[in-house]
């Protein structure tokens, strides 16, 4: 999903023609963000799956362990972009509020969905159980539109000079928005998808 997402944004940007000249760069960055997307992601899930072996639920304990996991996470990824032109701080008082909103709808999620499953033949199944498909394509829609608030304010990270900063919280703008557009269209997308093969 996180893949699908980003490529959809990338696409969307190429309407901007600073994008347009700047995509390959852009994109190979964008490809490492969503990587340490990804990988926070299964984090969480496997982080469910074992709560659930465990006999108990999830609760704050088990989301703030995820959270310090993810600040690990992050180090990686700036290792790994330090290869681009920029400087990167990533202020967690600006980013973390969403983090840990998504992070912990992510959790209570899977957690419900792996314990459906348990009962039915799968995951589809599991989802149908719990969700009508627009309660699942609003579930899907928040946890994008929280990954994009939370791009949003890392953007504030990046560390430019000055006379710059115009122009940066204009692209911080157009991603924004592109980001929020391609959310309401891939979470719809998505959740047709399962309510269809599930019927």
């Amino acid at each position: 999903m996180m893949e699908d997402f980003s490529q959809r944004t990338v696409e969307g940007l190429k309407a901007y023609t600073l994008f347009r000249l700047a995509l390959p760069a852009f994109q190979s960055f964008l490809d490492i963000n969503v990587g340490k997307e990804v990988e926070k992601d299964r984090m969480v899930i496997t982080r469910a799956a074992t709560v659930l072996q465990s006999g108990i639920k999830p609760g704050p304990a088990h989301v703030a362990a995820l959270l310090q996991e993810a600040r690990k996470i992050d180090q990686t990824f700036l290792r790994k972009a330090s290869v681009f032109p920029i400087d990167i701080q990533i202020q967690y008082q600006d980013i973390e509020r969403y983090r840990q909103q998504r992070i912990e709808l992510l959790l209570q999620t899977s957690y419900r969905i792996l314990t459906q499953w348990q009962n039915v033949s799968s995951f589809r199944a599991a989802v149908n159980e719990l969700y009508s498909e627009s309660q699942f394509r609003d579930l899907l829609q928040d946890i994008l539109m929280l990954y994009a608030r939370e791009t949003r304010m890392l953007s504030r990270s990046v560390r430019i000079p000055h006379l710059l900063t115009l122009a940066r919280d204009a692209i911080t703008q157009a991603i924004s928005n592109v980001m929020e557009q391609q959310a309401e269209a891939l979470a719809k997308s998505l959740a047709l998808t399962v309510y269809r093969r599930s019927s």
